[in-house]
Order: C-alpha cells, then sequence, then structure tokens
C-alpha cells in the first residue's frame, strides 16, 4: 500500500502533493499550523519508493495523478482538501477531474500550468525523440546527489539557483530533510534521475482540462509574484477558464513560495478555508 507522510492532527484530510525534488517534511513551516483544523498528509509519491523511473515514459496523468488516486481509494479516503504546489498542483487537478466526489476543495500552489508555447515546445521534442534535451530534465541529471556532510550541502545550495531567496533555517531544513545518511556521508532522497523523469514526462494537455474543472469544487489558486513557472499569462488566461475560482497573488516571490515564504502562503490558506467554512 502506498505510503503516506503524516505531519499531523486529526478530522478531515489535507493532503499535500509535492513538488518535484521535494520531500514532504520540507512543507512543515507551512503546514504545521493547520494540523489544529485537519489531519495533514503527503500520499508520498513514487520517486520516494525506493524504486527506479521507469523505462517507458508515462506523463502525469498516468503517474503523478494516478498514483495519487489510487492511494487515497487504498486508503478509503474521501472528502479531501486538495492542495497541490508545482506538478502536484497538476495531479490534483486531474485528480478532482476525474473523481470529484472525492473531493471537498482545491488549492493550486503555483501549479505548473505552462503557456502553450512551451508545452509546444516539449511535445516537439518528444516527438523527435529528443526530450533527454530538455534543459530541466539535463540539469536535473547532472544534479550533485553526494555531501560529505551537511555543511558541504550549505555550502553547494545556499544562495543559490532556486535557492537564491531562502532563508538560512529553510536551506537547513532542506539538508536535513532531503538527504539521508549513506556511505557517501549524505545522499538526496529524490534521486536526480526521478527528478529528470518527471520534467521528461510533464502534461501538456492541461488547457483542454481546466474548463472542465468548472462546478466541481471551490478552487484557490496562489501564484507567485516573481514566478517563471505560472507566468502573468498563463494566469490571467486561468482567470478567463475559471472565473469562479479564487485567485490570489504572493507579491514578491516566485515559484517556490511555499518555502520562502512559507507563514504567508499559510495564512492565505487558511482564510480561504475559514471564509468557506471547510
Amino acid at each position: 500500500m502506498q505510503p503516506v507522510y503524516e505531519f499531523g492532527g486529526e478530522g478531515t484530510i489535507l493532503n499535500l502533493a509535492l513538488a518535484n525534488g521535494f520531500p514532504p517534511a520540507i512543507y512543515r513551516p507551512m503546514l504545521e499550523p493547520l494540523i489544529d483544523d485537519y489531519r495533514v498528509i503527503s500520499m508520498v509519491p513514487r520517486a520516494l519508493w525506493g524504486e527506479q523511473p521507469p523505462e517507458t515514459l508515462l506523463d502525469w496523468r498516468d503517474s503523478v495523478m494516478g498514483d495519487l488516486l489510487q492511494g487515497f481509494r487504498d486508503h478509503q479516503m474521501r472528502d479531501i482538501v486538495a492542495v497541490g504546489h508545482s506538478f502536484g498542483g497538476i495531479a490534483s487537478l486531474l485528480a478532482v477531474i476525474e473523481e470529484p466526489a472525492r473531493f471537498k476543495t482545491l488549492i493550486l500552489l503555483d501549479p505548473t500550468i505552462l503557456t502553450p508555447d512551451i508545452f509546444q515546445m516539449i511535445t516537439a521534442l518528444r516527438e523527435a525523440n529528443m526530450i533527454d534535451q530538455m534543459p530541466l530534465a539535463a540539469r536535473a541529471i547532472k544534479r550533485q546527489r553526494h555531501f560529505a556532510n551537511p555543511d558541504e550541502a550549505f555550502t553547494y545550495f545556499w544562495g543559490r539557483g532556486i535557492f537564491a531567496d531562502w532563508s538560512e533555517e529553510a536551506v537547513r531544513l532542506y539538508i536535513a530533510e532531503a538527504t539521508y545518511p549513506t556511505e557517501y556521508g549524505l545522499t538526496l532522497r529524490w534521486s536526480p534521475e526521478w527528478e529528470a523523469y518527471y520534467f521528461k514526462t510533464g502534461y501538456t494537455r492541461i488547457w483542454e482540462d481546466l474548463p472542465k474543472l468548472r462546478g466541481f469544487v471551490p478552487t484557490l489558486i496562489i501564484r507567485g509574484g516573481t514566478s517563471d513557472t505560472y507566468v502573468m499569462e498563463s494566469a490571467e488566461q486561468v482567470k478567463q477558464l475559471l472565473p469562479e475560482a479564487t485567485h490570489v497573488e504572493i507579491e514578491g516571490h516566485g515559484h517556490l513560495f511555499p518555502h520562502t515564504n512559507p507563514t504567508g502562503t499559510y495564512q492565505v490558506i487558511k482564510d480561504w478555508l475559514d471564509q468557506r467554512g471547510l
């Protein structure tokens, strides 16, 4: 049976579907205050099951969403508050469309709703059998995975790349929770192979699916004000497709705002849930 990460709490289930490369505990600063009102969990994705990625490329509908729904079925979970960050948002959105009766509401944190031209590029790379050259996947597979100790890992991550605007506390939490002890010292839990696999298998038909979400569950979509993933162009189009959803922007933060501004993100989520009595 699929493993479940328990943050704590009782009552209505609030599930977080993770971003690519980020194990559940890294989200604790954002989610821990919610355990007073919910049973907060994360259905653990296949990347953290201890197996290698499949040779066949299955897109997020067949892999991430499929695993998410199967986990809910196996654990007999219903009336779920579905929260999803990045590609976890896409998996959660597709799951709600697939089985709307299983969910109470949907909260998307900077979902991977890319512009149509980016999806066209990904499709073209696949059709040309060149998806390994996708920049995000190519960088992921080269990522350093072993570190002698926490200090070496901190030097590697601190102030660089996606961690450029993270606090020292957040980076140290990432190192503590995203690695485990091995003969090399510390090794990433979420392997570069899995990270690259998920980038290569991105779901490219989301613009066809978005209108299907209408009328199912109350929906909150939060965008990072400086996000380079869920960009303003996409957000404006989504507002037109889903006018009944609540659309919020966290100014001054990018795609990883759940980690750079966990308190602000929690407050937006909590206020919205409270306003709807959820």
